[in-house]
């Protein structure tokens, strides 16, 4: 990596570390701060003279910018207003990042910064998990027992960041112009096996063999990338190994780190060395690539009684599993459930969708079980549902472009195990994740041509980082709020939800916090006036009929009530509520 890489690295691997700390970007003021500063950066290059895309990055940025637009369209159809005005600031965030990394990264600036960035995050994870407090679970999901979910803070993300990692560290490993940087990148695949082990995520596994498999098979020089992968998977089962059978603690840590030399010793030697391979040889290996994963999944099918016997133990009602159990379960953890209400929603809406964000809130009133979820788990149905087959279409457009460009197995193969994930999770959610896999793509489409973007355009990404700020003011009002209610400070909730009631006029959320403050603090009228402005704005919002039910009485608080419960009619709070009322 020469001088004019190295900024471009360092600047993905900071916005890609900053969010996964700040929990994975998850919340509305991560992605807040992080559509600012990319904005501003965009602006910046464009008004100096970036050189313009090629053809498939262009489709890349323009599928994201069509997206971004439909997304705001959705607001004149949609049921939650400020459900879809968050979804409209998230993707802002992810054209911004596909814009900035076709303009100003190179492939390997791209690529390894981001694989800097998930061995960081990785390496945080799993010292907290071996050396820290393993105790304490790290997931709040009480089917899943303890799992490796921090500093994201969710297990399926940091399993996922890691399948990445690894393909990533596997095809520099592979294709590294220098035996050295090959090295360096393989000394880090124990790390990621390891983290991904104790993540128990499931999904990640199918999506990294699902990521090397379409490397091996569409990228140039397959048989070399397999051997390598073949060669590198020692050192990390030896990891998964160690992490099996022994307790977490320094132990298993020092045999990562022993195995990471190892390792980078294997990718040095596999580089520096040159193998002659008699022809048959590598014919067997070729047709072995090909006949174990199938002889495998076809094992798995008989022993699961087929397809259909597949699909009725992913259907089934999830039982408690934990550790490695889980990982060998099939149970879709209600996913099915999931999946049922979201085709639903798009058979009420099949023409626009009902509104992007929307599914939580149809969720609730819909939903066959208990289980408190806010995404449909899968990116493409829930796209479907949300935006309709518009949507659908310019997300397929944005996520598809990066095939048409070079077939890179270094930037291939993460960027399909993010694919593949993303149909079976809600990682999307996860800026951290997806703006490392936007990286991928984007490094299969840089670099750019010798034309300029014209010097006017920088107009646009300066007004949506003004944009970006405002919006990250409100969120940031309506976090403070939260934070001074967990606090026992309801006067200063107060204050930040009317900040936030200023900067986001649409919203029924800031009325509920500063309505909540209000009767929390004694002033019942005050709050029930609240809640009820808050209505007025968003009459679908269960908890502001559960507000107004708590600061009324008599047949006023009924009425609330049954309206709450007609929007969400599994609510443990309101059946609490309503043996007390007996």
């Amino acid at each position: 990596m020469d001088s004019r890489e190295l900024i471009p690295a360092i600047g993905v691997f900071a916005l890609v570390s900053a969010l996964g700390f700040d929990e994975g970007g998850y919340a509305a003021t991560a992605w807040g701060w992080s559509s600012v500063a990319l904005l501003a950066v965009l602006a910046v290059l464009i008004g100096r003279g970036a050189a313009r895309p090629t053809g498939a990055a262009m489709v890349f940025v323009g599928g994201f910018a069509g997206l971004l637009v439909w997304t705001a369209a959705s607001l004149v159809w949609t049921s939650h207003v400020t459900a879809t005005v968050l979804e409209v600031e998230r993707t802002a965030l992810y054209l911004a990042a596909a814009a900035l990394f076709v303009l100003a990264g190179s492939a390997t600036a791209l690529l390894g910064g981001t694989l800097a960035a998930a061995s960081v995050i990785c390496a945080y994870g799993l010292g907290r998990w071996l050396l820290g407090e393993p105790e304490i679970p790290l997931s709040a999901d009480p089917l899943s027992g303890e799992r490796l979910s921090e500093p994201i803070g969710y297990a399926n993300g940091v399993a996922i960041l890691a399948a990445m990692g690894l393909l990533l560290a596997v095809g520099f490993a592979a294709r590294a112009s220098q035996p050295a940087n090959a090295a360096a990148a393989a000394a880090t695949v124990p790390l990621l096996a390891a983290t991904l082990y104790f993540t128990f995520g499931r999904g990640a596994w199918l999506a990294l063999g699902v990521g090397l498999a379409a490397a091996v098979a569409l990228g140039p020089r397959r048989l070399q990338l397999a051997a390598t992968a073949g060669a590198l998977a020692v050192p990390a089962a030896l990891a998964v190994l160690a992490s099996h059978a022994l307790e977490p603690g320094g132990g298993i840590a020092a045999t990562v780190v022993l195995l990471g030399f190892v390792s980078a010793g294997t990718a040095f030697l596999l580089r520096t060395r040159r193998l002659v391979v008699p022809p048959a040889v590598r014919k067997g290996f070729a047709v072995g690539i090909v006949a174990v994963p199938a002889v495998a999944a076809a094992a798995v099918l008989i022993r699961l009684g087929g397809p259909e016997g597949v699909y009725d133990a992913f259907a089934a009602a999830p039982a408690p599993v934990h550790g490695e159990e889980r990982v060998f379960s099939v149970s879709g953890s209600n996913r099915a459930d999931y999946w049922r209400v979201a085709w639903g929603t798009y058979e009420d809406a099949p023409r626009l969708g009902d509104g992007a964000g929307t599914f939580a809130r149809n969720w609730l009133g819909a939903r066959p079980v208990p289980q408190p979820v806010e995404d449909a788990h899968t990116l493409y149905l829930e796209t479907l549902a949300e935006l309709g087959p518009i949507g659908l279409a310019l997300l397929a457009i944005a996520l598809a472009a990066p095939f048409a460009g070079r077939r890179d197995p270094v930037a291939l193969a993460p960027y399909v195990a993010f694919l593949a994930h993303a149909a079976q999770d809600w990682v999307w959610e996860l800026p951290a994740v997806t703006v490392a896999a936007l990286a991928c793509g984007a490094a299969m489409l840089v670099p750019a041509s010798g034309r300029r973007v014209p010097r006017a355009a920088a107009v646009l990404p300066a007004l949506l980082c003004l944009a970006a700020a405002l919006a990250f003011a409100g969120n940031r009002a309506l976090a403070e709020s939260v934070a001074a209610a967990d606090r026992i400070d309801y006067a200063a909730a107060a204050d930040s939800a009317s900040t936030a009631r200023t900067l986001q006029p649409w919203s029924g959320e800031p009325w509920r916090l500063l309505g909540e403050a209000q009767l929390a603090a004694g002033s019942v009228q005050e709050a029930r006036r609240s809640f009820e402005r808050g209505l007025d704005r968003d009459p679908a919002d269960w908890e502001l009929w559960l507000d107004l039910g708590l600061a009324s009485d008599g047949p006023a608080q009924r009425r609330a009530w049954i309206h709450a419960q007609s929007l969400n009619p599994l609510s443990p709070e309101l059946q609490e509520l309503g043996l007390r009322r007996r």
